[in-house]
């Protein structure tokens, strides 16, 4: 039985594609994944499934092919960090998984923030009410996620405000890694009615200065 590749393409531009990465899917007679992601290597003559919203459906076929065929999966990021590697642990052994890393979003902003970030809190705002997010703020001097439509940065912005916390900067990066990217560091007053692309990632840290 083959076991299945979980392979992290980075932030998103192909110019962060790891080597490994490539020499993986070269291997694979099947890739799934993001819409994007299957893009990049549509040339590569690999038959390919997009990652829908039938989830049970998805892991169904995995299951299936694996016997037969070599199975790639796509994911964005880095798979360790909260990524469909946690639904694929859910259904099978991780001795049916290999797994080969990328560079996550996070990773890549606190980059091109000029940001060390051994000292910071990641967490996901998935199931969290932002009420929670106001208490983390005060208590971490460094905190990092991915911001959806559900927790838009300038809703979250203005909470913290409103809430009284002072003394912070925000970095956001926005379509991290392609043309049309886009990093902000402000204060956190600064950032009032601010608006940015849904699908963002966030920085809150102490301001020193």
């Amino acid at each position: 039985m083959n076991k299945v590749f979980v392979l992290g393409v980075g932030p998103g531009s192909p110019e962060y594609i790891v080597p490994v990465i490539h020499r993986k899917v070269q291997e694979c007679n099947v890739l799934f994944g993001a819409k994007r992601h299957l893009e990049i290597f549509a040339c590569w003559n690999k038959q390919q499934f997009s990652l829908g919203f039938d989830l049970r459906e998805t892991i169904r076929l995995i299951g299936e092919m694996r016997a037969e065929k070599q199975i790639g999966i796509l994911v964005s990021g880095d798979p360790g960090l909260y990524s469909f590697l946690t639904t694929l642990l859910n259904h099978f052994d991780r001795n049916d998984l290999e797994v080969y890393p990328g560079i996550s979003s996070l990773q890549y902003l606190f980059a091109r923030g000029v940001l060390p970030w051994q000292d910071a809190r990641i967490v996901s705002l998935h199931g969290r009410r932002i009420e929670d997010l106001a208490e983390l703020v005060r208590k971490e001097s460094k905190l990092a996620f991915l911001v959806d439509n559900k927790f838009p940065v300038g809703e979250i912005v203005r909470f913290l405000v409103d809430s009284g916390i002072t003394g912070k900067r925000v970095l956001v990066g926005e379509n991290l890694s392609y043309r049309k990217e886009k990093i902000q560091d402000l204060s956190l007053e600064e950032w009032a009615g601010a608006k940015t692309a849904d699908l963002s990632v966030m920085v809150i840290y102490d301001d020193k200065e």
